[in-house]
């Protein structure tokens, strides 16, 4: 570190000018900034699962479908109310993109003549007839319309390739500007509304983290100078990455946008720890060359430790199969090494040509390097308080459930949640299930009465399952029809009867339904779980007649388990790697393991607290558990750094200990709840899953500081002292 300090002084403007032209270079990359919020991203090429969701519907040239909630106090079988959905219908048909559009206003009814179109004209001149026939006898009725009537939704099904943003945005002038108010949900609306999400989350989040922990920081070093000086790694480490992202022609997810806010409050630790330091070394050295090496000399090591088990905690998730996961690994592990090396590099160059208080204000530290020093003397309590937190947190664990369900995202109150909430009451899930019943013979099939009656049959016991509300096919379609025209609840035998009801559906609306080989089932879900997924996957693999069953829900699904396998790979790589780090720097295995156990208790402590908290295990509580090794380790770094620099100084083993605590508790314990109050900008976004994010960082920075300074110790012998500040008045005390 000697020669390193030695080079950035000598060459201070050489390193000042590349940085700045790396971050003329990053600010350039903005004009490729973009953002992702497709759910199917998240899949790697090749995942059986989405390349399942592809295939069947691309086989039935059926993209996703958005529903509209229609909500009304009144009837909506009043004439006024039918001639407005109907407007609506054939308004939201001519939206490009959209391949059909199905209300509980039917094409056709029966008449004198045989059928009869219906339109706007035939709606006003002959409504009782309409309204009699859609409450009494239409057989799609109960598909879109409540029971009470004054509930319905619209299905808008999308082409394969639609411009879903486009349309989303037709629809809400339509439900702004049209006859009929409606709320939309369906997956496409759940992209855009993250998409939205995010650029708030972009404009806000890193703002209010900066602030926060700038307000932290200052109450330390209570000098703007400095403070701001301290946060510049962070900064600029920030801007760079979001150079690397956008220069490698990536976008932005709903995890790689935190990648900033990641960056800037983790990364901030650096430069806070040199600053604080630098002023501590003031006292003893008049020249400039020499106050910076020894301070480097000092804390060098310990950030370059700190940037690279961070970097190992982050990098865990580059193994992972989950797309944004291991985006975000990649993404934030290059920015801390960013900011490691602005650390190292550019602030010591820039602190150096400063000039800087003559005696800084460290007055606010005795009272907190007094109470640490006091509270690590107290071994047994200080052992049985973290125990305690194992036997709670390791009791509540098994209660720890995994959602990765997109909704779960959202918080409660949200208008996509509710939405969402209210179609499925009554209508089963916005977004249901696909599955494909083989049929060799085409279309035929659906003339084969004998086959058509195992078909049904299945259907029904299907409905029998756990979260499933109805299972529908074009067997049910021409069940109802048979109903509705005979009164009779059976299959039509003759295929003449069954062919001339297929005529009524029209060809256009049975392409999207059946294939050369196989036809299409949509089964409506409520209150789907994990579970019930696997026990509707478990009866389709038993049944021949069915191919396969698939959709977002199964996605989710998917999702959840590789979130789990992430979850014990990310946390078990990381473990190794760190411990491998810490044994390899401190060449002593007795430290590297006592550096370990305040991220082991951490571990166990965040799992419990989501656990207790109702949260759950998905995409982001996952990754911050392993990211949690990384930065939670760098305080377990800092004390057994000081320990060994000041043993190497001639203290003994006690003495090393204590001048150790009263070195690094305040720059500790002020980075760690200055990381905590910097993620609770997180509070503030619009998603649920932020929010148990920052909840797990403020989990994650106690244990693992409370920890270190007060656990660590015990390992060396610890023992309590009588005046532990008394033992180092000569040297003066950490900022």
């Amino acid at each position: 570190m000697k020669k390193i300090a030695g080079f950035v002084y000598d060459h201070a403007k050489l390193v000042i000018v590349f940085v700045i032209l790396l971050n003329l270079v990053s600010l350039a990359s903005f004009f490729r900034f973009n953002l992702d919020a497709d759910f199917l991203s998240f899949f790697s090429e090749g995942n059986p699962k989405a390349d399942e969701y592809h295939a069947l519907n691309e086989k039935y040239d059926s993209g996703e479908m958005i529903s509209l909630l229609i909500e009304s106090d009144a009837s909506l079988l009043e004439q006024q109310s039918l001639l407005d959905i109907y407007d609506l219908e054939q308004s939201v048909s001519g939206i490009e993109g959209v391949t059909l559009v199905q209300t509980f206003i039917p094409t056709t009814m029966p008449s004198a003549a045989g059928t009869q179109s219906i339109d706007a004209s035939v709606i006003e001149n002959n409504y009782q007839a309409v309204s009699t026939f859609i409450a009494d006898k239409y057989f799609m009725t109960g598909q879109f319309l409540n029971e009470d009537h004054t509930s319905a939704i619209v299905a808008v099904n999308l082409a394969v390739d639609a411009d879903s943003e486009q349309i989303i945005e037709a629809l809400k002038d339509l439900s702004a500007t049209g006859p009929v108010s409606f709320s939309l949900a369906g997956n496409p609306v759940i992209k855009d509304t993250i998409w939205s999400y995010l650029v708030t989350i972009l404009l806000i989040l890193p703002p209010c983290a900066l602030i926060l922990v700038f307000l932290v920081f200052f109450f330390i070093l209570r000098n703007i100078r400095l403070t701001i000086l301290s946060i510049i790694p962070a900064g600029f480490a920030a801007l760079w990455t979001f150079g690397t992202i956008f220069w490698s022609g990536r976008e932005l997810n709903l995890l790689t946008v935190l990648t900033p806010l990641f960056i800037l409050v983790m990364g901030s630790a650096y430069g806070l720890h040199y600053v604080s330091h630098f002023l501590d070394n003031m006292g003893r050295h008049k020249d400039r060359r020499e106050l910076t090496v020894d301070t480097l000399s000092m804390v060098g090591k310990p950030i370059f430790l700190a940037t690279i088990t961070t970097m190992a905690g982050f990098g865990s998730l580059v193994w992972t199969d989950i797309i944004p996961m291991r985006s975000m690994g990649i993404f934030v592990t290059i920015g801390i090494a960013y900011a490691g090396f602005i650390a190292l590099f550019f602030l010591p160059a820039v602190v150096s040509r400063l000039k800087l208080p003559e005696k800084p204000n460290r007055s606010s530290s005795t009272w907190l390097n007094t109470l640490v020093l006091k509270a690590s003397g107290y071994r047994w309590p200080v052992i049985i308080v973290f125990a305690v937190i194992i036997v709670v947190s390791a009791v509540a664990i098994p209660g720890l459930t995994v959602d990765s369900d997109q909704l779960a995202y959202f918080k409660e109150n949200s208008e996509i949640r509710q939405t969402s909430a209210k179609i499925e009451k009554d209508f089963g899930s916005a977004v249901p299930l696909t599955a494909e019943i083989a049929a060799p013979l085409g279309q035929a099939a659906i003339t084969d009465a004998a086959y058509a009656g195992r078909v049904l049959t299945l259907e029904r016991e299907m409905e029998q399952l756990p979260g499933v509300k109805s299972v529908f096919s074009p067997f049910d379609m021409i069940s109802a029809i048979n109903y509705m025209m005979t009164g009779q609840s059976t299959y039509p035998t003759s295929p003449q009867v069954i062919q001339t009801m297929l005529s009524q559906v029209g060809s256009g609306d049975l392409s999207s339904w059946v294939s050369s080989d196989g036809i299409k089932v949509v089964i409506k879900t409520a209150s789907l779980s994990s579970d019930d997924i696997a026990t509707i996957e478990s009866f389709v693999d038993q049944h021949d007649e069915f191919t396969i069953v698939t959709g977002m829900p199964v996605l989710s699904s998917e999702l959840n388990k590789m979130v789990v396998r992430s979850q014990f790979q990310s946390l078990g790589l990381a473990m190794v790697l760190i411990f491998i780090m810490l044994w390899i720097s401190l060449r002593k295995i007795t430290a590297a393991l006592s550096g370990i156990v305040p991220i082991a208790i951490t571990i166990v402590a965040i799992l419990g607290m989501l656990s207790l908290t109702d949260f759950n295990l998905n995409m982001m509580t996952a990754n911050l558990s392993a990211i949690a090794i990384g930065v939670g380790v760098d305080y377990s770094i800092h004390l057994l750094s000081s320990v060994y620099y000041y043993r190497s100084r001639g203290s003994g083993k006690q003495e090393s200990i204590t001048e150790a605590l009263t070195s690094v508790s305040r720059p500790v314990l002020a980075n760690a709840f200055g990381l905590a109050i910097g993620f609770s900008a997180m509070f503030f976004s619009p998603l649920r899953i932020h929010i148990q994010a920052a909840s797990v960082m403020w989990v994650a920075m106690v244990v693992s500081s409370m920890a270190a300074l007060l656990l660590v110790p015990q390992f060396y012998g610890r023992k309590r002292q009588k005046a532990p500040m008394d033992r180092d008045k000569s040297r003066p005390a950490s900022a």
